[in-house]
């Protein structure tokens, strides 16, 4: 909620939704904007594009926003409600900086935004956010003067989101044969995300596995089957589903996918069954596509009766498809109403400000429709949250019959390879097209993105199921002690800022230490297509590759790799740093992820490294992969490396650097 009630009526509304193409030659450029940030090729788009193209490359969410825009107004017209009504998109033309541009040079101070999405998560919600906070600064920028612009609140539990679900489910039922409508099944069901994004929508302390996302879905789905129960007499058997995942197979997503769930609902003796789509503000791209055409010609192969709510008949009856109607757009969501107070009590979400989004706060608990007790929510075999996991990679091993300690290391090493492999997946093939900060640390600059805590919970998820009895310490604030004696040194994006603008140079940072030794390390790097990993006392590798050390250079000819910290007394005096000692070397380098940093060394791409001010999850597997190379590494002159001070290169120029750095003050602000 807003810091203080603003007394100032709204003077205008804006409808914000996600955009999509009007025709073929919008399509890959349309999915350019989506995915914008990504490096997915052109043709992978085009393929994506398929979806589109057979519906003559248009989506149909901008002619159904144009009718909510008309029913807005009619309705504010009846109302006598004065309040004019715009339209922007995320990823379409009329672009959202291009609307709120508008609203500016028409004189509006006060903006209220209703989003077309229902349900928390990043890029339901604060995704959403971000791109009014981004266009915000722009107009910032250009000079103009700026209005308030407040978000509404998830609306997924309000009557009137979830009435026109409920008649639709009332219609479809009455729809199917006699025969089989009374045992009839509901199949609710939404976009697929990562478990790890849905996991950080909202506590899963407080919602239960799947965080927010699912537990607003259930609660949705809860009020729909007790209405529909109520007024039918029939209480027909229900389960949340999903649809529309991407992404590497291994990845854990929300499941149980609709195809699938249709299969088992066959196998079980189901005799028809009702498809909702309850995580879709109208019927779109994914509702057309995925539903009408995809699960129905599923059923049809399964001979199994569907109807698909605020759609058309399945194999039972005429076939259900978008050819046989014409997409209905249903007013979802709070109608506005005259009175400022009234406009002020619907102003239930945070006011945006300009160049930065704010946290994402929590949803609002409970509901507007009668519903189950809070304490009942998640509960029961209905919630259906899986992870699909692949097998994991085959370890490598050195060793033919390994002592105690050696099958340890042998143990940690398949471990962390495939916690990084897994954590760089997510990363990689999940990271938002619009990826935004989270929160900061140390400063303005050093940065948290909603990507880093995903990473870190998938990673330490995955330890806690294969290795209950570790410690873990992780730089997103995972911390515990464990029972066993090894500690997992996790750094789930280094090099977050090269990660938020779409640079190449990030890893998952892995390291196991066992009384007070670094036992493995691995440092995934996705986008350069490379895995770094040691074991101590067994050599460093890049992928299948030993990787060593470059011979030591003259002094003068040394191509050396540094970082810089975040806060602004301690960069000053690294610049000064930097001014000294440039002059004496080839060069000097910064790519921006300390673990990189120190690999580039382990196989020769850099002559020496230096940096003040890292952590332990920083430098803990970049460390043992530079020292397994045949790197030197090390603090201030015979000083174990530390954040104090992190130096590595071959011997003899590691020396030289040491001494030199120590005396030019690269130990201190």
């Amino acid at each position: 909620m807003s810091e203080a009630l603003d007394p100032t009526p709204y003077d205008a509304l804006l409808l914000l939704s996600f955009g999509g193409p009007e025709g073929p030659d919008d399509v890959v450029p349309f999915l350019e904007n989506v995915t914008r940030g990504r490096g997915i090729p052109k043709e992978r788009l085009k393929e994506v594009g398929q979806h589109y193209f057979l519906f003559g490359g248009v989506s149909p969410i901008n002619d159904q926003n144009r009718t909510l825009l008309d029913a807005l107004r009619k309705d504010f017209a009846e109302h006598g409600l004065d309040l004019p009504v715009y339209w922007g998109n995320r990823n379409w033309s009329p672009y959202l900086t291009d609307t709120l541009r508008e609203l500016v040079q028409d004189g509006r101070r006060r903006v209220l935004v209703l989003a077309t999405s229902a349900y928390a998560s990043y890029s339901g919600c604060r995704q959403y956010r971000e791109d009014l906070a981004a266009a915000l600064a722009t107009l910032r920028e250009e000079g103009l003067e700026l209005p308030r612009v407040d978000k509404l609140r998830h609306y997924f539990n309000h009557p009137g989101f979830v009435r026109p679900v409920i008649d639709g489910v009332l219609k479809s039922l009455a729809d199917l044969p006699e025969e089989v409508r009374e045992g009839a099944h509901l199949a609710f069901t939404t976009h697929s995300i990562p478990t790890a994004a849905a996991d950080t929508s909202g506590r899963v302390e407080d919602h239960g596995d799947g965080g927010a996302y699912v537990r607003q879905h259930l609660d949705v789905a809860r009020l729909v089957a007790d209405a529909v129960r109520e007024e039918t007499g029939a209480d027909h058997p229900w389960q949340l589903v999903y649809q529309s995942r991407s992404g590497a197979p291994h990845i854990p997503w929300l499941e149980p996918d609709i195809c699938d769930h249709l299969e088992e609902r066959h196998a079980a003796g189901a005799p028809a069954v009702v498809m909702v789509p309850i995580g879709f503000v109208s019927d779109h791209m994914e509702v057309l596509y995925d539903l009408d055409t995809e699960a129905t010609a599923k059923a049809a192969e399964l001979g199994l009766p569907v109807r698909r709510e605020g759609g058309g008949a399945g194999p039972a009856g005429a076939p259900l498809g978008h050819r046989r109607r014409r997409p209905a757009v249903r007013r979802r969501g709070p109608r506005a109403r005259p009175g400022a107070r009234r406009r002020r009590e619907r102003a239930r979400g945070d006011a945006v400000r300009p160049g930065r989004a704010r946290p994402e706060p929590r949803p609002v608990p409970g509901g507007l429709l009668p519903g189950p007790h809070p304490e009942a929510r998640g509960r029961g075999r209905r919630q259906s949250v899986r992870l699909a996991r692949g097998p994991p990679p085959a370890p490598r091993s050195t060793v033919t019959d390994p002592a105690p300690q050696d099958r340890l290391k042998a143990e940690l090493l398949a471990v962390a390879l495939e916690a990084a492999s897994r954590a760089g997946e997510l990363l990689r093939d999940g990271r938002p097209a619009d990826l935004g900060v989270a929160a900061t640390k140390s400063s303005a600059v050093d940065v948290v993105t909603e990507m880093d805590i995903a990473s870190e919970k998938l990673i330490t998820d995955f330890f806690a199921d294969r290795r209950p009895g570790d410690g873990v310490l992780g730089e997103e604030g995972a911390s515990s002690e464990g029972t066993s004696g090894v500690q997992w040194i996790i750094d789930p994006i280094d090099g977050t800022v090269n990660y938020l603008y779409g640079r190449p140079d990030w890893a998952v940072s892995i390291a196991a230490r066992k009384d007070g030794e670094t036992l493995v390390g691995v440092v995934h790097a996705p986008v350069r297509g490379e895995t770094f990993r040691a074991v101590l006392g067994q050599g460093a590798y890049v992928g299948d590759r030993p990787a060593r050390v470059r011979p030591a250079p003259p002094f003068e000819q040394a191509l050396i790799g540094t970082g810089f910290g975040y806060i602004a007394e301690r960069r000053a005096h690294q610049a000064e740093v930097v001014r000294q000692l440039l002059p004496r070397v080839r060069d000097i380098r910064r790519a921006g992820s300390a673990a990189i940093d120190l690999c580039d060394v382990a196989a020769g791409r850099l002559d020496a490294y230096y940096e003040r001010g890292l952590n332990p999850w920083d430098f803990a597997a970049g460390d043992l992969v530079a020292r397994e190379a045949g790197a030197l590494t090390g603090g201030r002159p015979g000083e174990p490396l530390s954040g104090e001070l992190a130096v590595a290169g071959p011997p003899g120029l590691f020396e030289q650097l040491q001494t030199l750095l120590d005396d030019l003050g690269a130990w201190h602000d």
